[in-house]
């Protein structure tokens, strides 16, 4: 049988694993939702990557287009693209408002306006859903003017946003082409992170390059780019744009962006999103030049995975109730087999839990008692004042114990007394002085006569030894105590 000790560290063990298992559960749940949370930024991102990449296509569309039409005489051009080149560029057109005419200031050359001409023309004939909602224009770089599409105007350069100073862009890839005799592809241009000069916004730049071929003389060069920005908000309308469309909420991510480049300004595309906690997603590509820093906030994790957080926990708390409504039945009973019912001491089977598990090295003291006259009390009184007698016995003695020390019932009037941490020497002296204390206890309107007689003996390895020994030790007492009160009736 197992004692109220055993069934302490039971409930102390139960309860650890319990919160460890708890702590487990709600982690391995978190994680789950962490990784939920990646694959959403994942998926938002590849939704954004998709309108970039539709721009970015169209721009190296209109790139190519462009640089094989620079090499056409004016007679081709016109054929082609189904205008009069030389009026088109020829004249100083002062009325924004006129359609057939571009905008042209003195200053620009006739090689730039032929230039923006074809582009303006392009631009026309492009259906609405090729046009990219996002400011784009055409640079080389090498003029003060830059082409606006969505505007069709050449707009002066102003200012120091670095995708309109792309000499080492152009000349490392000129390099490239003239290397390879044109044979190649070359790569996109990519900006880092800045604050656009007329928006003062932080922006981000793709462009296309725009190549003029010679295949018979096997050589290329560049022209200039086609260039998308794409602002904060820009991005920030595309990010929110994404989550809509995938059911998603977008107030539980902090996102950033930053260049390859580096020197970047900060780029927060969620600026009002704020969590006093949050983890970090790691790096997620958003184009060859950019990548996302995403942060997930706590809060979303908790929303994520609610359902699952609240089963888990729900069915942790089912079994750790269940546990201690059994565990409180057994300690019920182990208290209803273990103490007897009328003085509330250890009843027999309670004192043998004890005494299995008493140290030889904890210096015990075992005291044998019974009543004097007991049977006395039984049959003048009634057995009503025995078990008064009893009761009152019980707690007359269990004032004495220690923490450590315990009274057994062993049947009757009959009890033992285990004293711990102390000498045979002093365990007389408490039950010597207990013993001279008691003279009577109260029942219903007078006193009853009590005293008790001991036997006290060391523990000896195991109970029935030392029971023995004292109850011998009783019997001695009991035996003088007999003749002591004939010696007084004589």
């Amino acid at each position: 049988m197992k004692n109220t000790h055993q069934l302490k560290s039971e409930k102390k063990i139960f309860v650890i694993v319990l919160l460890v298992m708890l702590v487990i559960v709600n982690a391995f749940t978190l994680f789950i939702a962490f990784s939920s949370a990646k694959t959403n930024i994942e998926l938002v991102t590849s939704r954004v990557v998709d309108v970039i990449n539709q721009d970015t296509q169209n721009n190296r569309s209109i790139a190519s287009d462009l640089g094989a039409m620079l090499q056409l005489p004016d007679r081709l051009l016109n054929q082609n693209l189904g205008i009069d080149i030389k009026r088109l560029i020829g004249s100083l057109n002062e009325t924004p408002g006129d359609r057939e005419f571009p905008v042209w200031k003195a200053d620009i050359d006739m090689l730039h306006r032929k230039k923006f001409t074809i582009l303006r023309t392009f631009w026309r004939n492009f259906s609405n859903a090729n046009k990219s909602r996002f400011t784009t224009y055409y640079t080389d770089g090498d003029t003060g003017y830059y082409y606006m599409f969505n505007g069709e105007k050449a707009v002066k350069i102003k200012g120091s946003n670095p995708h309109f100073r792309i000499t080492g862009y152009i000349d490392t890839t000129s390099k490239m082409l003239k290397n390879n005799h044109g044979f190649v592809i070359p790569e996109l241009f990519y900006s880092n992170v800045y604050e656009d000069a007329i928006t003062h916004l932080p922006t981000i730049t793709i462009g296309s390059p725009v190549v003029i071929n010679n295949f018979s003389v096997q050589s290329s060069k560049m022209s200039g780019i086609i260039a998308t920005d794409y602002t904060r908000p820009d991005l920030s309308g595309l990010f929110r744009d994404a989550f809509t469309q995938l059911n998603l909420q977008h107030a539980g991510y902090d996102i950033g962006v930053h260049s390859q480049k580096g020197n970047d300004v900060p780029m927060n595309i969620f600026p009002d999103n704020t969590s006093w906690l949050s983890f970090a997603l790691g790096d997620i590509k958003l184009m060859n030049g950019f990548c996302l820093s995403a942060r997930v906030h706590f809060t979303e994790l908790l929303r994520i995975k609610l359902s699952g957080l609240i089963i888990a926990n729900m069915v942790m708390l089912f079994f750790f109730l269940i546990f201690i409504r059994s565990h409180k039945r057994i300690e019920s009973m182990m208290v209803k087999l273990t103490t007897d019912t009328l003085t509330q001491a250890l009843s027999r089977e309670g004192g043998k839990i004890v005494t299995d598990n008493i140290s030889n090295g904890r210096n015990t003291i075992l005291v044998t008692m019974d009543l004097n006259d007991f049977k006395v009390i039984n049959d003048t009184w009634g057995h009503h004042a025995g078990d008064e007698a009893l009761v009152f016995f019980a707690n007359y003695l269990l004032q004495s114990v220690r923490q450590g020390d315990y009274l057994i019932r062993m049947g009757g009037d009959e009890f033992v007394l285990l004293l711990q941490h102390t000498t045979l020497e002093q365990a007389r002296r408490l039950m010597d002085q207990r013993m001279a204390e008691l003279r009577a206890f109260p029942f219903e309107d007078t006193s009853i006569p009590l005293s008790f007689s001991y036997g006290i003996s060391e523990w000896q390895h195991d109970f029935t030894e030392s029971f023995k020994k004292a109850d011998e030790n009783l019997y001695q007492m009991k035996k003088q105590r007999k003749q002591k009160n004939n010696e007084s009736y004589a």
